[in-house]
């Protein structure tokens, strides 16, 4: 449940441009992704990152907080969900983001 209310938050923060509260939200999902209970990375993949692009309309601003090891997992969830048309879409945003807060390489 919590999750899915951080989900919410961060979606707010997306539209507001409010870093601090995204960065903070990502950090504690990720963090949840990594915990050995495998009861914490479903919830951080089910109720969080599978739920990161519903506000379509921010998917540019989305893409870039993704971890990249999270990836692979949210990415079959993804794939049960929505059509190719979105997954092509989702999948060109993912290529080569550079995570805010790091200069390119």
């Amino acid at each position: 449940m919590f999750l899915a209310e951080l989900s919410q938050l961060a979606m707010e923060a997306h539209r507001e441009g409010n870093d601090d509260v995204l960065r903070r939200a990502y950090e504690f999902a990720h963090w949840c992704f990594h915990q050995p209970e495998q009861f914490l990375e479903h919830a951080a993949l089910v109720s969080f990152y599978e739920h990161v692009f519903d506000d379509w309309a921010l998917r540019d601003e989305v893409a870039p907080w993704l971890p990249v090891d999270v990836l692979p997992k949210v990415r079959a969830l993804w794939e049960w969900r929505w059509d190719a048309e979105r997954l092509t879409e989702v999948d060109r945003l993912l290529a080569g983001i550079q995570p805010p807060g790091r200069d390119a390489v």
